[in-house]
């Protein structure tokens, strides 16, 4: 606030940064800048601090709660000079990590050479200087894992300005300070929201499958991660035989429907109105060809996977069916014979990505598509492997090029990603056909080998699908990965059945993982970052083949972070909150609706409209 009779102006609340201040006076105008730096501290665990425990693990990230406060003593000792701990590293997250606005906070993991007995967490950026005191939460016993409270998260992220964070721990053990373990993140300038939809084996939502190495029932089914929960839901599959079991399925990208198979018989499909209570309709049994298809943006058609996947036998060829009538739609210009393996629709719906399954089902190729006359054009191929397969492609929100799976081993399924296989995840556009892969996201040099038989966790990277819309810069890859995570889930990366383990005690490494990609990269180049893992997914379950789609739309009136959360495409400012309203007069502000780039506020200096909203075109 500033006062109109002094001038003074006193910072409040809990967001800083640097902000712009104008003063007009009769006729003059005098503008300058003021940055607030936000001091902030917590000495153990706030009282009345939720951990969010529940099937997503505390926080939906797992580990261990957040410790009881420090001694003003040993506060002394952390905020010494501390001594080199030999085996003392970072296990999770990465340095140089991308993080979206809007996520719930990351569990900070390491390896511990004795007990430690308290830690100090400092971060730091130009908008925020926070001081973290919490001892072990239980003393004497190792002290592996802690996550950051959730207030300081959502200060630091709102705070920050694209300015470097910097992430420093200091341990204490016997009145001695030991590290500092550093790293420095990146806080994208956008806010990521939208639900993740994944198939889930080893679930304690559903029980449809008899049993786990402990004789306990389990269950597979289609579950989804809300924005900020730290718990997935059931969407589809129940309790009962297997039947009941939904699991490998595909989603709208405007979040409105999915196709999912039957557990006892994968040949036949379900559709679930997303937006309709998920109100489930059984498609007609035709051989599977629903399974592992591309759903249109809308949700109202498919155009049909070709390949022979884990438990289908599909049809020879694809084509276009209606949802969930599963009626044929007529189409011109398909080659002849054409057998698209995991194919999927581009965000604005006229391209198709696949695996070229009718040539050599090796390769990766689009084909061009026209909704108004159903007409097929301009197929071409974008990458021929020199070994290994190119499948399970995923566009990005820009619409001009894929992630996809490269796998190089099978198991000898089509598709597969159990019993060994390997894959890595690599991007190609569509017009230089300039096909690299992602190795900051595959895990480079800096992953972790801890647990049992993780040395080649780099090619335990699969099934990518992308957010299709692009925030602060960047375009959101979720992708299945059999990875360590930290000391939290360490098990060997194939140990995902739940009938050769118990699953309500051990973490199987199959899990959700998310990377920030740099939008309007440079072909040839490789614009992905570090990974990290997906919050609220099932922890003692294994999951895989994530959606991230766009939520079903709120009213004019409701209270949204993001223009596409809103029906009308806009979210404004209302007396000091963001709620859903009509298009305001002027330009769109960035996540708001837009045709052209003209219509974005920012477009002279390089805001554009990216598949229907206004975004920054690449990282700041």
């Amino acid at each position: 606030t500033i006062n109109p009779a002094t001038g003074v102006m006193t910072p409040s609340g809990r967001i800083g940064g640097v902000a712009n201040v104008t003063a007009t006076f009769g006729g003059q105008k005098v503008s300058t800048t003021i940055t607030v730096t936000l001091a902030l501290a917590d000495n153990g665990t706030p009282s009345g601090y939720d951990a969010g425990g529940g099937t997503g693990g505390n926080g939906g990230v797992g580990g261990s709660p957040p410790g009881g406060p420090v001694s003003g003593g040993n506060q002394g000792v952390l905020q010494g000079t501390p001594t080199a701990d030999a085996g003392l590293a970072w296990l999770y997250p990465y340095d140089k990590t991308v993080w979206p606005q809007g996520l719930l906070p990351p569990l900070l993991q390491w390896s511990a050479p004795r007990n430690y007995d308290s830690i100090y967490i400092h971060l730091h950026e130009k908008g925020l200087d926070y001081k973290g005191f919490f001892s072990a939460p239980v003393a004497g016993q190792p002290f592996v894992n802690i996550p950051i409270l959730t207030t300081a998260w959502d200060t630091l992220v709102y705070s920050n300005q694209g300015d470097p964070v910097t992430v420093t721990l200091v341990f204490s053990a016997g009145g001695k300070a030991y590290g500092p373990l550093t790293e420095t993140w990146t806080i994208a300038q956008g806010t990521l929201t939208g639900t993740v939809y994944y198939n889930s084996y080893g679930t304690a939502l559903a029980l449809n499958y008899c049993c786990t190495a402990a004789n306990q029932m389990f269950g597979g089914a289609t579950l989804a991660i809300r924005h900020g929960a730290t718990s997935p839901v059931l969407i589809a599959g129940s309790n009962g035989g297997s039947a009941q079991c939904r699991v490998c399925h595909s989603v709208a990208a405007q979040g409105a429907t999915l196709v999912t198979q039957h557990g006892d018989n994968y040949e036949v499909s379900s559709a679930y109105a997303l937006t309709s209570g998920n109100a489930e309709t059984a498609m007609p049994a035709t051989n599977g060809q629903f399974a592992f298809a591309a759903i249109s943006p809308d949700g109202t058609f498919l155009f049909s996977n070709a390949a022979n996947m884990p438990a289908t036998s599909c049809p020879g060829t694809s084509g276009l069916f209606s949802i969930p009538s599963g009626a044929p739609i007529a189409a011109t210009g398909l080659p002849s014979g054409l057998a698209a393996a995991t194919p999927v629709f581009s965000p604005d719906g006229i391209h198709i990505a696949f695996n070229d399954y009718s040539a050599d089902r090796i390769s990766l190729a689009s084909i061009d598509f026209a909704k108004a006359t159903n007409t097929f054009s301009n197929k071409q191929t974008l990458n021929t492997p020199t070994s290994g397969t190119d499948l399970f492609p995923a566009f990005l929100p820009t619409n001009d090029a894929v992630i996809f799976e490269h796998e190089v081993m099978s198991d000898g399924e089509f598709g597969a990603t159990r019993n060994g296989a390997r894959g890595e995840l690599w991007w190609v556009d569509l017009k230089s056909h300039n096909a690299v892969p992602l190795t900051n996201l595959n895990g480079g040099t800096y992953l972790p080998t801890g647990g049992t038989n993780h040395t080649q966790d780099t090619t335990l990277q699969y099934e990518p699908t992308v957010n299709p819309v692009a925030s602060g810069g960047y375009a959101w890859v979720v992708f299945t990965s059999r990875r360590l995570y930290g000391n939290v889930a360490t098990q060997d990366p194939f140990l995902s059945d739940p009938r050769s383990y118990d699953p309500r005690t051990a973490a199987t490494t199959k899990k959700l993982w998310v990377a920030a990609i740099d939008l309007n990269a440079k072909a040839g180049t490789d614009p992905s970052h570090p990974a990290f893992y997906l919050p609220g997914q099932e922890l003692l379950a294994g999951n895989s083949r994530g959606y991230w789609v766009v939520d079903p739309c709120e009213k004019n009136g409701m209270s949204c972070l993001t223009g596409d959360q809103c029906c009308s495409g806009y979210c404004e400012d209302a007396d000091g909150g963001f709620v859903c309203g009509n298009q305001p007069p002027g330009c769109s502000a960035l996540s708001n609706k837009c045709k052209v780039n003209s219509d974005c506020c920012g477009s002279s200096t390089g805001i554009e409209c990216i598949d229907g909203f206004c975004a920054q075109p690449s990282p700041q």
